[in-house]
């Protein structure tokens, strides 16, 4: 029951999220007009943008070989790019689920213990932070005016939220450190009461290893470019279905720039596809660059739905494929 209860908030949670969010976006869209601001769409632009939606996943497929060899893994490439697409699709479904849906179906498939494969995670996301942050300090370097518009509050409201800040603080102190010490007090209780601490060290000198295989990639600069093409098909995909409406079209690289660094901020909420955060990101920084607004909300729209159903379908195809060729090489060996 308890199992059922957690799994149906870890579903329902970001879900409610997502539906205020795009609620708030869309609440001034007029959805009697959505068939024909649909036929003002130039499809050619929207394929072009969401090809580069099925690159992403190929390139942090490929990188992640690149992790796993340092650690003793010789894993097939067609094995780590689709289990990339599963972990999006489960993504989709449930927020943040996807890393250990990856690391659990790389266990089963190529034997890799899962915690090494973790390890392997947290060292690509560590990458990606910097990238990330790289990205965004750039969006606002060369759009700090737009940014300005974008991230300012309500004076009001800011100045009530200054007025409580010690306070917060100050209750927020005592409420983590007891919080913690009752924590730690009892991990440390169930360690002893089960004999946990060997299965403990053992998953976290895993995790290490897997983790520290970035200090011992052997082609670096290859790993490096992967890495960089995994955000420049996220910046294409983005940028260049901003050609699919003509106000949207107008806002240029720099502009697209701001909205890729402003919405890769947004996803981290964690709602499904970021669906949401996202748009609402977009919509914003487009209407500040001076698009129109309903071509803001029906390009976000119709972009996020696609990128969505492709990933959900490409998901489904790679674990049916995965399935399919581990279940043939199982045969195989079995008869030899």
């Amino acid at each position: 029951m308890k199992k059922i209860t957690s799994t149906t908030l870890k579903i329902a949670i970001p879900l409610i999220i997502s539906a205020v969010v795009l609620y708030y976006t869309y609440r001034d869209y007029d959805f009697s007009r959505f068939w024909t601001d649909m036929r003002s769409i130039r499809w050619g632009w929207l394929i072009a943008a969401l090809s580069f939606s099925a690159l992403g996943p190929l390139f942090r497929g490929l990188r992640w070989n690149l992790l796993l060899e340092p650690i003793g893994y010789d894993v097939p490439k067609k094995d780590t790019m689709l289990t990339v697409f599963t972990g999006y699709a489960a993504n989709i479904i449930i927020p943040r689920v996807g890393e250990i849906c990856r690391c659990g179906m790389l266990e089963q498939n190529a034997r890799v213990p899962f915690s090494k494969g973790l390890g392997t995670l947290v060292a690509e996301r560590v990458v990606d932070a910097v990238l990330l942050g790289l990205i965004v300090l750039a969006g606002v370097l060369v759009s700090w005016n737009e940014f300005t518009l974008l991230l300012t509050p309500d004076a009001d409201s800011a100045a009530l939220a200054v007025e409580s800040v010690p306070l917060l603080q100050q209750a927020r102190f005592w409420y983590w450190t007891a919080g913690i010490l009752i924590f730690a007090a009892v991990c440390w209780w169930v360690g002893v009461r089960f004999r946990l601490w060997d299965k403990v060290k053992n998953f976290v000198l895993g995790f290490w290893e897997g983790f520290m295989s970035l200090k011992k990639i052997q082609r670096l600069p290859l790993f490096l470019i992967y890495s960089l093409g995994i955000w420049v098909c996220y910046y294409f995909e983005l940028y260049l279905a901003f050609y699919c409406l003509p106000s949207t079209a107008a806002v240029g690289p720099i502009g697209g720039l701001a909205c890729f660094a402003a919405s890769s901020v947004a996803v981290l909420v964690p709602t499904p596809n970021g669906a949401g955060p996202w748009n609402l990101a977009i919509v914003k920084m487009l209407g500040i660059y001076g698009a129109k607004l309903n071509e803001a909300q029906i390009m976000s729209f119709v972009l996020h739905f696609c990128q969505t159903m492709i990933y959900l379908l490409c998901g489904f195809i790679a674990w049916i494929a995965l399935k399919f060729i581990h279940r043939q090489a199982n045969g195989t060996s079995r008869k030899q």
